[in-house]
């Protein structure tokens, strides 16, 4: 696919400073697009945009906004008021792990805010530019924990699904507007994420690579995709059985997996 000619010639990638949302912008620039760079880490973001404007002679806006704070659109709009974005990345997110009511309750809200309340808010303005010139793209990032309820990962698998359901539905919408809408459900992957909430990327850890080109050849084909085969299994397995199995399952690994990363 010519990803310039299919959905123009800016994308905006949230959560770019590492990671998937950092592969994601290095896919993009190798494609000749110019990108929006949104993360919280001025630095990286920076050193990121050198080396990508540098390597592929390309535009890169970097934007160090906190998709947690009340006026982030306000802000990012700044960045954009003049760019059509093509491709809309709704990477940034956070995590947790342990149980529900030993975690601090501000830091439980502030993942709500930046896992559901910003992709949904960034879709809502930027879409509209994509229906007016009838193409586009948005990728919205789930996760296998989304497929079933998981304790010890409450709040987190919480907002997966929501970030999955909000992605599965807008690809029916907006279809009819010539807009690609991608639901990508990783499992876990080798990132500084897993650390930061404490987790442990299981037996068969995938690559940001593996993750991205995944996304890439999914997007405009399909509404949604699990990346990896072991993934796949986890997600499709928990559509037959009984829901109080499938949610003791969960808690069962979920649980080894945070002893086992707390040692």
């Amino acid at each position: 696919m010519d990803f310039k000619e299919e959905y123009g010639n800016w994308a905006l990638v949230t959560g770019a400073s590492s990671g998937i949302g950092e592969e994601f912008a290095k896919r993009f620039a190798a494609f000749g697009m110019n990108l929006i760079l949104v993360a919280r880490r001025k630095e990286r973001l920076e050193k990121l945009s050198q080396e990508l404007s540098t390597k592929y002679n390309i535009t890169v806006v970097t934007a160090p906004i906190d998709l947690t704070t009340d006026n982030f659109l306000e802000d990012l709009k700044k960045y954009t008021s003049d760019i059509e974005i093509g491709i809309l990345v709704n990477n940034a997110g956070i995590g947790s792990n342990g149980e529900f009511i030993d975690a601090n309750p501000d830091k439980e809200a502030e993942m709500v805010k930046l896992n559901c309340l910003a992709p949904t808010l960034l879709t809502h303005y930027f879409v509209k530019q994509m229906i007016e010139r009838r193409k586009g793209a948005i990728i919205f990032l789930g996760s296998v924990v989304g497929f079933q309820p998981t304790p010890f990962m409450a709040t987190y698998s919480a907002t997966k699904a929501f970030n999955s359901f909000l992605g599965y539905a807008l690809w029916y919408e907006l279809k009819k507007y010539n807009i690609d809408v991608l639901s990508l459900n990783p499992g876990g992957t080798a990132t500084e994420f897993q650390r930061l909430a404490k987790s442990n990327t299981g037996p068969l850890p995938r690559t940001v690579e593996q993750v991205v080109i995944t996304a890439l050849k999914a997007l405009g084909k399909k509404p949604g995709v699990v990346d990896g085969f072991y993934n796949k299994v986890l997600a499709v397995s928990s559509r037959f059985a009984s829901r109080k199995f499938v949610v003791t399952a969960a808690g069962f690994i979920a649980k080894s997996l945070y002893k086992k990363k707390k040692k």
